[in-house]
C-alpha cells in the first residue's frame, strides 16, 4: 500500500497529495492498538478469585491499555513530525501533521494521559459476590469517557445491591455501557444504574449471575467457600456457551 502511495506521488509530483495521506494515515495506524485490544476484551475469560471471605472477578485493563497505546504511537508521529521538519526545514508541513496528530490524540484518546495511565496502574473494577450482597467498584473511567458519568445516572460510581432484594437487568446501553437495574417495587428505591465498560463480565454473563443466585438462594452460602470460584465460572461458562452456539429452529 505505501509503495503505491509513493509511486502516485512520484507520477504526481504533487506534495500536497502526499500530506494527505501523511494525515490520513494517522488516525488509522494509531487506532489500530485500539480496535485490536476492543476485539479480544470480549473474548477474554473473566478472573474469578477467592478473597477475603468472598467471591471477586477482577476487571479488565486491556481496554485503557489499547487507548493509551494509540495515544503513544500518536506522540510519536507528533514528534516524528517536528524532527522530520527541523531537519528539512519544511516547518509548515511538519507542524501542520503535529498539530492535526495533537488534536485527535487529545479528542479521539486521551485528554489527560498522565491520569488515565495513574488510573489503569493503580486501579482496576472489582465485582465481589458474597452470600447477602453483589458489590461492584468501578474504576475510574478514562479522561475522554468522564461524559459517561453524567450521562448515565450511576455510572462510574460504586454499587451495591443485596440478593433479597431480587435485582434484574432491566435496560442496558451498549454504546454508554450503562445497565439500567430494578427489582421488586417493596424492596427499593431504585432504579439503579451501572457502568460495566471495565468490569471484566460480559452482559450476558453479568445477567446469568444474577438470575442465578436470585432464584437459587441456596446456593448463595457457597460465595463464603472456594466452591463458589467453581460456581461462579460454571455459571459464566454456561452464558457463553448460550451465547456462542447457534440456535436449531423447530419447525
Amino acid at each position: 500500500m505505501i509503495a503505491i502511495i509513493e509511486g502516485i506521488y512520484r507520477l504526481t509530483h504533487y506534495g500536497d497529495f502526499r500530506f494527505a495521506v501523511y494525515l490520513a494515515s494517522i488516525p488509522v495506524i494509531s487506532g489500530i492498538p485500539q480496535v485490536v485490544c476492543d476485539s479480544i476484551v470480549p473474548y477474554l475469560r473473566p478472573h474469578v478469585r477467592f478473597v477475603g471471605g468472598h467471591v471477586a472477578i477482577r476487571g479488565e485493563r486491556l481496554t485503557n491499555i489499547g487507548y493509551l497505546i494509540s495515544y503513544a504511537i500518536i506522540c510519536m508521529a507528533v514528534v516524528g513530525a517536528l524532527v522530520s521538519g527541523f531537519l528539512s526545514h519544511n516547518f509548515k508541513i511538519a507542524i501542520g501533521i503535529a498539530v492535526v496528530a495533537a488534536f485527535f490524540a487529545y479528542h479521539l484518546l486521551s485528554e489527560n494521559p498522565i491520569e488515565d495511565l495513574k488510573n489503569t496502574i493503580k486501579d482496576r473494577s472489582i465485582t465481589a459476590l458474597s452470600p447477602d450482597s453483589i458489590d461492584f467498584h468501578m474504576a475510574p473511567h478514562l479522561s475522554i469517557h468522564k461524559y459517561l458519568e453524567s450521562a448515565s445516572d450511576g455510572c462510574g460510581n460504586d454499587a451495591s445491591f443485596r440478593w433479597d432484594q431480587n435485582v434484574k437487568i432491566y435496560d442496558l446501553s451498549t454504546t454508554s455501557h450503562h445497565v439500567t437495574l430494578l427489582a421488586d417495587p417493596d424492596t427499593y428505591d431504585g432504579p439503579w444504574g451501572l457502568c460495566c465498560r471495565t468490569i471484566g463480565i460480559p452482559f450476558t454473563g453479568l445477567d446469568a449471575l444474577i438470575r442465578h443466585f436470585n432464584e437459587h438462594p441456596e446456593d448463595r452460602p457457597l460465595l463464603a467457600t472456594p466452591q463458589g470460584v467453581d460456581l461462579v465460572n460454571d455459571i459464566l461458562a454456561q452464558a457463553r456457551a448460550a451465547l456462542t452456539t447457534p440456535q436449531r429452529s423447530h419447525t
